[in-house]
């Protein structure tokens, strides 16, 4: 059984990874519902994270 997440999937999550850093860091994101840049950050690490794990338990993403 390969646990691998695809291409696809890892093309997101670093695209999802970029907008965390920039965010979290570089405090360069609009706010968006009420959150300011830091907070979707950190929502987009914790969704990169959830995205890869996904991808390494589901097969095909």
């Amino acid at each position: 059984m390969n646990f691998a997440p695809r291409m696809p999937t890892i093309i997101v999550a670093l695209v999802l990874v970029l907008i965390g850093v920039i965010g979290t860091f570089g405090a360069m994101l609009p706010s968006l519902a009420g959150m300011s840049s830091q907070v979707l950050g950190a929502w987009s690490f914790v969704v990169a994270a959830v995205v890869m794990i996904a991808g390494m338990i589901f097969t095909g993403i």
